[in-house]
């Protein structure tokens, strides 16, 4: 059942737009561009911390919210490209205790849970509870070097 779900899981990542910013393999590298943060985080209503001269952009960050304090530190702007985030290997999911880089999302089933609103972080869910099952089971498997997941 496990191995079913986990084949299911891994068609639906490709199907339900996962892929469009993830890999299925995670034995290949991880796409280069940025996601914008307005993007990855629709909630982000950054406050300028501190100007830069340019092709540096401001240092910036988001009131009340922990998702963006890395970006205020580390990010992509000091590139004099846009704010956002790099994307991660998904390698190891199962025995993360919380997940995204701020560690705001206490488990796979609840990333994906569209009752975290639109404006939450990663905001890219599988509203069928059965479908985002079977996801979750493939990404908890993404623990071996080809990724496989099944």
């Amino acid at each position: 059942m496990e191995k079913q779900a986990a084949a299911d899981g891994r068609q639906l990542f490709r199907t339900e737009g996962c892929t469009t910013c993830h890999n299925v393999d995670q034995s290949k590298p991880v796409p280069s561009f940025v996601v914008a943060m307005n993007r990855i985080f629709p909630g982000d209503k950054p406050m300028v911390l501190a100007e830069r001269t340019p092709p540096l952009t401001p240092v910036q960050d988001t009131p009340g919210s922990f998702f963006d304090d890395k970006m205020a530190v580390v990010n992509a702007s000091l590139r004099g490209e846009q704010r956002g985030v790099a994307l991660p290997l998904l390698l190891d999911l199962a025995r993360r205790p919380a997940l995204l880089h701020d560690n705001s999302v206490p488990s796979l089933d609840n990333l994906l849970d569209p009752s975290r609103g639109d404006t939450a972080p990663h905001p890219f869910f599988v509203s069928d509870s059965k479908k985002r099952a079977s996801v979750v089971e493939f990404l908890r498997g993404l623990s071996d070097a080809r990724g496989s997941g099944t």
